[in-house]
């Protein structure tokens, strides 16, 4: 793109938590072996002591290194660093890895400037946080080994957008640009400090704002070294007789120091932001400073356009704004929104200091970027332009400065700025773990699920359907080696688990509660062979948490552990074809228990059994009616027993595949399973005889929750299509989306989903909260909404896209069959009515 320059970023390899971070493209006089200038890179000293390290990302085979220095960065010289096996594989051959380096600069430096040690730990205390943070590797403070403290990161390819106009981009695109940076802004700002360890990273609080006039006032003084600018001291005296009493600004938080579209990755076709860079200046203290920050392309003057960072104006000075891009009260608004800051006092009468001070840094830095340019120390002088041309630039940043001062923006940007706390920090939003996760996962779904749909489709539709497809596989690998594994398993049960259990788990399987896994499971939910990709497919889910919660250490080292490994499937066996099994104490099979001979013989026939023609199905938990041990007197609920059956078990004969609107769903399939006479080990029964209706709900209420998840995200999905359909397409003379049927359709089906997922949201926090006997209502009202809606709004997906609607060549007709038989699965409707109308009428009369 025209607006954009290429990127470098770190990409996760090596551990399945890591971030992304870039840097701006080299240039050609730069690249190649580093020499002895203050610029260059001591690679000889620097491979040296990776070799002494024991460092587990290191490639074997390294014996070279090449380091590039990189354009971007007024400050801490950054350097793309590859590994080779010899320098004749410059090139060659491929470098074996690819890392970023970030340093200090050479010469005499201020005490509190270029702390790479400061970047690099609160980068490495955000990894986890939601906000896109590269993944750091190591941090050297010996100035022995290049001559300055340093740290590495990995490496990847983004887009760095220097023109805030977005010039390149469609209008889509850049509304969904600005949408990412507010978005990452408010989810920075909504991080306590002190729940990430940085709450020592900042000086006294609500001090940050005085902070910051001292500090840049002092170095600019130091930096300049000759005669100050009239206009810097009028700047400073201002500041500091307008800056904001102790206790009147909101509460600190960490704040980035630079926040601006510049220091932003993007993902190298999609306007999704994937790092933030640059952060030299970080601390904790007042966020609006990084809001402030942001907004100073709105007001700095027209001659920087096209060499600074800034909006174009028109003739009457008025700022110009392409399509796409909001307004100043616009992002501001929104970032409110968005953020967790509450009891934030009005910005009437101090967004104008904020400003003043974003511009007063701004014009510091770049003082001393003239200054230090003039010394030899600067990182990159040339990238500002030369000498003149950054003296232009720093006036205008004190004019703009000076225009605040005397005409202050004392508009009331608090009437856009509502001061309760959003959705995801407090009420059924995401946390900030769960956003993070869910963001994970959703570009994990972009870069190769929904790639390998089509093929995962024809596969399935095959003569070798029966079969696993490899890239189902290559997909686990993946997602595995990612962390995005075995997210289901709720935090509560995990702790039930045995110490030498949990490390099959995952690095964040078992820290999710319901309601935050209900966000990550959504976004699953939108392509029907992404569960299985993360190992969080039913009936495996089920069937796993019964195992970690009544399983014996034996039974779970025997099958907990391969399901969690995802090297084996599993089926679960209740479903009969002779009664109505949606009530349990129907159950006609029979678990006959023979003390004499201390073994279990299963007799009966199930249907409905998914999961039991995958090739991979290594057991099913069968549930049946209990005779030889216990009595006709025992109650109804106290009669069912479940059991561990291995499928290759003499007497158990898989009878057919059943097909669900003619799909058969392979290879995992819906079985019809004789089982004749089946001779088990007492070790093979659950928890104990008769105790089977009670693990039934206990598995049942978590695995309809997730059925209800996943449809959300089916139909968001389906909404999706539509609107794609809806503007794509044209019928009698008109886009389909200017019709007013077609559009009383989308928002009806915008409402309808909304009120789905708000449901499914309140229960999956219900059952966190209270257990599932108690949530047992709200887990019914999901799972009579959820469905319902589903259909809903891929029924009108698939009417609007009329003949593509019903084939195969989109995923709409398979979501609808999923979404329809879900009405049945885990319990019909009428069930799950009559449960709700009960507890309905049982508070009537209270």
């Amino acid at each position: 793109l025209r607006s954009a320059r290429a990127a470098r970023c770190v990409a996760s390899r090596g551990s399945p938590s890591q971030a992304r971070v870039c840097s701006a493209e080299m240039s050609t006089s730069e690249a190649g072996m580093a020499g002895t200038t203050t610029n260059s890179l001591n690679v000889d000293g620097l491979l040296q002591w990776l070799l002494l390290q024991d460092l587990p990302w290191l490639p074997e085979g390294l014996n070279a290194l090449r380091a590039s220095k990189f354009k971007r960065g007024q400050s801490n010289p950054t350097f793309l660093v590859e590994a080779f096996h010899s320098p004749r594989d410059y090139t060659t051959g491929r470098a074996l890895a690819k890392w970023v380096l970030r340093k200090k600069p050479h010469g005499k430096l201020l005490k509190s400037a270029h702390d790479v040690e400061r970047e690099y730990t609160i980068q490495k205390a955000l990894r986890c946080s939601g906000v896109p943070v590269p993944e750091m590797l190591c941090f050297c403070s010996d100035n022995s080994v290049i001559g300055t403290p340093f740290y590495l990161m990995e490496y990847v390819e983004g887009r760095v957008f220097s023109d805030p106009s977005l010039p390149g981009l469609s209008v889509t695109e850049r509304a969904q640009v600005y949408e990412e940076v507010c978005q990452a802004m408010a989810r920075l700002h909504c991080i306590d400090p002190a729940e990430v360890g940085l709450s020592n990273h900042g000086g006294s609080a609500g001090q940050h704002c005085r902070r910051q006039i001292k500090r840049w006032s002092k170095q600019y003084l130091e930096d300049w070294g000759r005669e100050p600018h009239e206009k810097m001291m009028r700047v400073i005296r201002w500041l500091n007789t307008h800056c904001p009493p102790l206790g009147s600004t909101t509460e600190d938080r960490i704040v980035h120091g630079d926040f601006k579209l510049d220091n932003m990755l993007f993902h190298p076709t999609q306007p999704r932001l994937v790092a933030i860079l640059d952060w030299e200046l970080s601390t904790i203290g007042d966020p609006m400073l990084d809001l402030a920050y942001a907004c100073t392309v709105y007001h700095l003057p027209r001659e920087l356009a096209g060499v600074y960072p800034t909006f174009p104006r028109d003739t009457s000075g008025e700022v110009v704004l392409l399509e796409g891009i909001p307004k100043e009260r616009e992002f501001i608004g929104h970032y409110s929104a968005l953020s967790s800051l509450s009891q934030r006092p009005p910005l009437i009468g101090t967004w104008s200091f904020y400003l003043v001070l974003a511009f007063f840094r701004a014009a510091a830095i770049i003082a001393g970027v003239q200054a230090r340019a003039a010394k030899g120390n600067a990182s990159n002088s040339t990238s500002l332009g030369n000498e003149a041309m950054i003296g232009m630039i720093l006036d205008a940043m004190l004019r703009a400065a000076m225009e605040m001062v005397d005409s202050p923006t004392d508009y009331d940007v608090s009437s856009v700025m509502p001061h309760a706390k959003p959705a995801h920090r407090i009420g059924l939003g995401p946390s900030e773990r769960a956003l993070w996760l869910r963001d994970r996962v959703a570009q994990f779904m972009e870069a190769y699920v929904y790639p390998a749909e089509t093929l995962l489709i024809q596969h399935a539709m095959s003569d070798k359907r029966w079969t696993v497809s490899p890239m189902i596989e290559e997909l686990k690998t993946k997602a595995k080696a990612e962390g995005l594994w075995n997210l289901f398993m709720p935090k509560d049960t995990a702790e039930l688990m045995d110490d030498s259990i949990k490390p099959f788990l995952g690095e964040y399987g078992g820290t999710l509660s319901n309601l935050e896994y209900a966000h990550v499971c959504e976004v699953m939910g939108q392509c029907v062979f992404a569960p299985e990709v993360f190992n969080c497919n039913a009936p495996d889910t089920g069937n796993m948490e019964v195992l970690a919660r009544y399983g014996t250490p034996e039974q779970q080292k025997e099958y907990l552990i391969p399901l969690l490994e995802g090297s084996a499937r599993s089926c679960f066996a209740m479903t009969e074809p002779d009664v109505a099994s949606s009530d349990a104490t129907n159950i006609e099979s029979e678990i006959e228990i023979r003390s004499d001979d201390q073994c279990l013989v299963l007799t009966g026939r199930k249907w409905w059994t998914s999961g039991a023609m995958d090739p991979r199905c290594r057991f099913a938990i069968f549930m049946g009616r209990t005779v030889g041990a216990l009595s006709a007197s025992q109650g109804p609920h106290h009669r069912q027993s479940m059991v561990l059956c291995p499928m290759d078990a003499p007497g158990v004969t898989v009878l057919r595949p059943l097909t669900v609107f003619g799909y058969d769903d392979a290879p995992h399939g819906h079985a019809e399973v004789d089982f004749n006479a089946v001779r088990l080990p007492m070790a093979n029964l659950i928890l104990g005889a008769g105790e089977g209706f009670r693990i039934a709900q206990g598995r049942l209420g978590p695995g309809r929750l997730h059925h209800c998840m996943r449809l959300v995200g089916a139909a968001e999905r389906g909404l999706k299509l539509m609107s794609v359909r809806a503007e794509s397409r044209t019928a009698f003379g008109s886009k389909l989306s200017s019709k007013e049927n077609v559009r009383d359709t989308v928002a009806y089906c915008r409402v309808r989903l909304d009120q789905a997922r708000l449901t499914v949201l309140y229960a999956a926090h219900d059952l966190d909260a209270h257990g599932n006997k108690v949530a047992k209502g709200s887990l019914a009202i999901a799972k009579v909404a959820a469905p319902r809606a589903a259909l809903h709004v891929l029924d009108e997906a698939i009417q609007l896209h009329g003949g593509a609607g019903v084939c195969g060549d989109l995923p709409l007709a398979y979501l609808w069959a999923n979404a329809r038989t879900l009405r049945i699965a885990d319990g019909p409707d009428a069930v799950h009515l009559t449960t709700i109308a009960k507890l309905e009428l049982k508070r009537s009369k209270l």
